[in-house]
């Protein structure tokens, strides 16, 4: 009985979806890196962000890698979970991109068309940015959602004419010479960033198993730095892509170092810049109540390596 509890205490859930920064997480766990810092990381994977946020909001899991406009979402739908953002896992630079069928030149000549897309803030958000300052709103799209590699599959088809979409289940359209890319999150530094999101609860009762868990996720980077031809090809293979594709996806992506933490995740800092701008272009869109609260970062979790 002493040994279960003491397991249990140890045990630290977070959740995840596939995407090229949260394998860093998976290798954590593969390779027991938490267990020096006392916490044993044990990954959920959710097939789709929608999926890990309404479990999130459920209470089924208290940890979870997410985006932005997810957490934003959790706030709106659940406001006794509104997470707080407790460690800067990646910025998108790039590897969150909206694609279409050759002929159609810009997100504007969306008007009227079918274009596929996760039921979730983050692709309502892209598709959003890409058409501001366009005389086309997301109204004037015929949306239709579905899961991501279903999306792939429908634009391959013929069936829909655009996608909002990500590594590893773009490959097989940047490949197509069918396909090319309208917008990405290129054009949104500082927006498309993946955060550590903690519940409230979780926060105030298991203060150093997170901060174990943040010494985690440096001691996955590290591990990787060290180990990088075995490490991605872990990675690569629970994606089901090739080491060459895992590395390739990766280019759209930048990984903050400890040193910017602080910095990211101030008051005033830059992810709480764009949590409101978010919040306020949502708004204006009709994705979001105006009253209800936003994500809240914290730099009460940041460690050294």
């Amino acid at each position: 009985m002493l040994w279960q509890q003491w397991r249990q205490e140890r045990e630290l859930f977070v959740s995840i979806t596939s995407w090229p920064a949260n394998e860093y997480l998976y290798l954590a766990e593969q390779k027991q890196l938490g267990r020096p810092f006392g916490i044993d990381l044990r990954i959920k994977q959710s097939s789709s962000l929608a999926d890990k946020r309404l479990a999130f909001v459920r209470g089924d899991v208290d940890v979870m890698a997410t985006t932005l406009p997810e957490a934003i979402a959790v706030c709106q739908e659940a406001p006794a979970r509104c997470p707080q953002l407790v460690l800067v896992l990646d910025e998108s630079v790039g590897a969150d991109r909206l694609m279409a069928r050759v002929g159609l030149s810009t997100p504007a000549a969306l008007a009227g068309r079918q274009v596929g897309l996760e039921r979730t803030v983050l692709a309502e958000y892209l598709l959003l940015r890409s058409l501001e300052g366009l005389p086309v709103a997301i109204d004037d799209l015929q949306l239709r959602f579905e899961g991501p590699v279903a999306l792939v599959e429908l634009l391959r088809a013929g069936e829909i004419d655009a996608v909002v979409t990500y590594p590893p289940y773009d490959f097989p359209l940047r490949q197509d010479p069918r396909f090319h890319e309208l917008f990405s999150s290129r054009r949104m530094p500082g927006e498309v960033v993946d955060v550590l999101a903690v519940a409230p609860e979780m926060a105030r009762t298991r203060k150093p198993a997170l901060r174990a868990l943040v010494r985690t996720w440096w001691a996955a980077q590290a591990y990787a730095r060290r180990h990088r031809t075995e490490s991605v090809g872990l990675m690569a293979q629970r994606q089901q892509i090739s080491p060459a594709e895992f590395e390739q996806a990766e280019l759209g992506l930048r990984y903050p170092n400890p040193s910017q933490q602080g910095g990211l995740l101030a008051a005033d800092g830059p992810v709480a810049r764009a949590i409101g701008g978010m919040a306020n272009l949502l708004r204006t869109a009709r994705r979001i109540q105006p009253d209800a609260p936003l994500p809240q970062v914290t730099t009460a979790f940041l460690v050294e390596p």
